[in-house]
């Protein structure tokens, strides 16, 4: 049996931001001591009052006295408090350098909630007519691929350069007769990818594909009961280093080894059927 494939794309985004917020000082002029009278001795000059303290800075000194007048002089006024100057505005902490991706990192997810032609995806099929692909509502939406016949048609997004990483996503075969549903891994080309599938009986298989030659790397004969057409399944294909994964509703199916593909992207696909994808994720 065939497998379709093409090649993956890559998405990335950064944001800095800054800003800043300072104040102004303000004062107030003093009023003048009274004058001392003429008659006599002269009476002590009324004491100046207090400046006023300038805002945000340093309090103003208050006034001096005035002495005591000799024969009819007036009282000397006290002095205006400085005003105190404005505190310089704080700065802007750069923005921090990004990191490599630690392990448990998410490096992909998708819903299909944003469009109803994902830009994420490209048609992995290796020649036209294979299967149609588009977003369609069934609670939420859900990426539909329907086949033309017994070859996959595929779907393909992430990072040919991807290394181990862990894909998952949910799964419901909506209508077909001997259908096959799958999740691929380290994928390059429609021609170099890992795969995993399971078929209508509940069986599930993992394959290398390596430059048009396709070998079974590790088979899970069926299930005790067969899955139901409209059961909503989550698949999950762990790949790290030599080791691949096959996991289906949380239990391990096949564990197998391989060196063969170090890196690629991810795919979904369906033969001789109906199935919808959703809440496609990615971590390492």
């Amino acid at each position: 049996m065939s497998r379709s494939t093409s090649s993956a794309l890559a998405l990335v985004f950064a944001v800095a931001v800054g800003g800043c917020l300072s104040t102004e000082g303000y004062h107030r002029a003093d009023d003048n001591g009274g004058a001392g009278t003429t008659d006599g001795a002269g009476t002590s000059g009324s004491a100046g009052t207090s400046g006023n303290a300038g805002t945000s800075g340093s309090a103003a000194t208050s006034g001096s006295a005035a002495t005591s007048g000799s024969a009819a002089t007036t009282g000397t006024a006290a002095t205006t408090g400085t005003a105190g100057t404005t505190g310089a505005a704080g700065t802007v902490a750069p923005t921090g350098t990004g990191g490599t991706a630690a392990p448990g990192t998410m490096l992909f997810s998708d819903d299909f909630e944003a469009s109803t032609a994902p830009a994420k995806w490209l048609s992995g099929d290796k020649q036209t007519g294979l299967g149609t692909w588009a977003v369609t509502t069934d609670g939420s939406r859900v990426f539909q691929g329907v086949a033309s016949g017994s070859d996959f048609t595929t779907q393909v997004s992430g990072d040919t350069g991807w290394t181990d990483y862990t894909v998952s996503a949910s799964v419901k075969v909506t209508a077909g007769s001997s259908y096959e549903v799958a999740l691929y891994g380290r994928f390059t080309t429609w021609d170099s990818y890992y795969i995993m599938y399971m078929d209508d009986t509940g069986a599930v298989q993992v394959r290398r594909r390596l430059n048009g030659s396709t070998t079974t790397l590790g088979t899970k004969s069926k299930a005790m009961t067969a899955p139901a057409i409209g059961s909503l399944h989550t698949f999950t294909l762990a790949v790290s280093g030599q080791t691949i994964t096959a996991t289906v509703d949380t239990v391990p199916r096949v564990t197998t080894t391989d060196d063969m593909l170090p890196t690629g992207g991810i795919a979904i696909g369906i033969s001789n059927g109906t199935a919808e994808f959703d809440n496609v994720i990615v971590t390492r």
